[in-house]
């Protein structure tokens, strides 16, 4: 299409916020927000997709703004505006030293989902928002979701996931105890939204014999990293490591004098920690190292960043579900607990700082099967 000279280049239509470009046919959203003009292309040139997609970029664009200028003030109302104290909780998140980069990311994630969920809340005086409000935003979001679908997605959620609501809750709380440290709440409005109740995953672990054989099959499946699978799987199994603390580990963590191994603490410093190198764990360190020969101490331990795939066709071919790198975590920990080691010290090794409340509500089962167990033999 030629544009006639002096023909404006955009045609306003009858929808707010909605042009469409005279040349290309093509929709945009025109938004302002905090006194700047933003415009964003909706990738289309029928009318009526472009007002279907309009509310969901309006949303988007704003909490995109709030999230990258969180320390702006233009508002006239900023001191008492919730955005003021989104801005600061993001300030402090950042500069969090005893948070990790994960961590992190996840607040701000939650901070995008209630943006998204409830695209009102960043210019709403603090002091007027009630608990009724907080507690319609919450079933909102809980059965809506934020409408994000992630790309190839075999299945669509309704809603959000129990994790990613009740996270959204406490950053919610979170932000609105910053505005009562500020003097402009008496009391947290989001105090009394109820969490998800999340559903323990149900623990289905091999035998020692079927997880041999896993290894079994994995080191001999004849692919070029198969015996570097097999060697990932039982460092994962014999050490209780997360994956990121594994593929962490180099050969100058290893303290043969004392037997003793450092897992580096990826997740956080405090995750950092010693463990006993326990005899099946020595075994396989000893055998790596004599078919790997004198690597120098920097060297990663682990030359692969994952097994999956290897597990995948292992545990296909045993006859088991199929495992993941968590579950050789939950291997390790089962396998200490029935070995009469207590679930406190289970939750050192695994580098819980909580003092063994989070591996009793996984694992506490287990002590009471164990603790039956042993009773059976118990004669007089």
């Amino acid at each position: 299409m030629q544009l006639i000279t002096g023909e404006p280049k955009w045609e306003k239509t009858n929808v707010t916020n909605l042009l469409r470009n005279r040349q290309s046919g093509n929709y945009y959203a025109r938004v302002r927000v905090n006194g700047k003009q933003k415009w964003r292309s909706l990738e289309t040139s029928v009318f009526s997709v472009a007002k279907l997609k309009l509310g969901d970029v309006e949303k988007d664009m704003r909490a995109s703004t709030l999230l990258s200028q969180p320390q702006r003030i233009t508002d006239r109302d900023w001191e008492t505006s919730v955005e003021r104290f989104i801005a600061i909780y993001l300030e402090r998140t950042k500069c969090d030293p005893s948070l990790a980069p994960n961590s992190k990311l996840r607040r701000e994630i939650a901070v995008k989902a209630i943006i998204k969920t409830w695209p009102a809340l960043p210019s709403r005086d603090a002091r007027r928002l009630s608990v009724s409000e907080c507690q319609t935003w919450a079933a909102k979001a809980a059965a809506q979701g934020t409408g994000f679908i992630a790309p190839n997605a075999k299945t669509v959620r309704t809603g959000m996931s129990v994790s990613a609501y009740n996270k959204c809750v406490d950053t919610l709380r979170a932000i609105f105890e910053i505005a009562r440290e500020h003097g402009m709440m008496y009391q947290n409005p989001a105090r009394n939204i109820s969490k998800g109740t999340i559903r323990q995953k149900l623990l289905d672990l091999p035998s020692s014999g079927q997880f041999q054989s896993v290894v079994n099959h994995i080191a001999a499946a004849g692919a070029r990293w198969s015996k570097d699978c097999a060697d990932m799987a039982q460092i994962l199994a014999f050490s209780g490591a997360r994956l990121r603390e594994a593929t962490a580990l180099r050969w100058s963590h290893i303290d043969s004098t004392k037997n003793r191994l450092t897992i580096p603490g990826t997740k956080s410093n405090a995750s950092e920690r010693q463990i006993p190198i326990f005899p099946p764990l020595a075994a396989h360190i000893a055998e790596m190292r004599a078919r790997r020969g004198n690597e120098p101490a920097s060297k990663p331990i682990l030359r692969v960043s994952t097994c999956l795939g290897a597990l995948k066709s292992a545990c296909r071919h045993v006859g088991i579900k199929t495992l993941t790198h968590h579950d050789l975590r939950h291997y390790f920990a089962t396998r200490c607990i029935e070995s009469g080691v207590d679930i406190p010290t289970v939750s050192r090794w695994l580098g819980h700082s909580d003092g063994g409340a989070l591996a009793m509500k996984v694992y506490g089962h287990l002590r009471q099967e164990h603790s039956d167990a042993q009773a059976a033999k118990v004669q007089f």
